[in-house]
C-alpha cells in the first residue's frame, strides 16, 4: 500500500468511527436534538483535536532530537567527511530513520486535521441551525 493510500485509509477509518457526516447535519425533524447536542459535540471534537495536536507536537520534538543525533552521526562518525550543507541537503532527507519518523508524523497529522475539520463543522453547524430556526420563525 502506498503512503497516500495509508493516509487515506486512516482518514476513512476515522470517518467511519466518528460518523461525522451524519452528526454534523440536521433537518427540521431532528434540529432540536442536534441543538441540544451541538455544544457537547464542539467540546468533544475540540478536545480530540487538542489531544492529537499535542501528540503531533511531541513527535515534532522527537524529530528535532533525531535530526540532531543523525547530524552528529554524519558529521563525526561517518567514513566520509561531510560538510554541514551536504548533511542537511543530502544525508538527513535520505536517512531511513528520519524518513520513518516523517511517515509517522504524516499519519498523526491526518488525525489532527480530521478532528480540526470536525470541530469546525460543529462550530459552523451551530450558526447554520440558528439561521435555519430564524428563517422558520419568519416563515421564509
Amino acid at each position: 500500500m502506498s503512503e497516500d493510500q495509508e493516509l487515506q485509509q486512516i482518514f476513512d477509518d476515522l470517518k467511519a468511527e466518528y460518523d461525522i457526516e451524519n452528526e454534523a447535519q440536521f433537518s427540521d425533524l431532528d434540529i432540536q436534538e442536534k441543538l441540544r447536542k451541538n455544544e457537547f459535540m464542539k467540546i468533544k471534537y475540540h478536545d480530540l483535536w487538542q489531544s492529537e495536536l499535542r501528540k503531533y507536537e511531541i513527535l515534532e520534538r522527537k524529530m528535532d532530537a533525531l535530526k540532531g543525533i543523525r547530524y552528529k552521526h554524519y558529521r563525526f562518525n561517518d567514513d566520509h567527511e561531510w560538510q554541514k550543507k551536504e548533511i542537511e541537503d543530502y544525508c538527513l532527507p535520505s536517512d531511513p530513520k528520519i524518513i520513518k519518523m516523517k511517515k509517522i508524523m504524516a499519519k498523526q497529522m491526518v488525525r489532527v486535521k480530521f478532528f480540526d475539520m470536525c470541530w469546525k463543522a460543529f462550530n459552523s453547524m451551530g450558526w447554520n441551525m440558528k439561521v435555519f430556526t430564524d428563517r422558520e420563525k419568519m416563515g421564509v
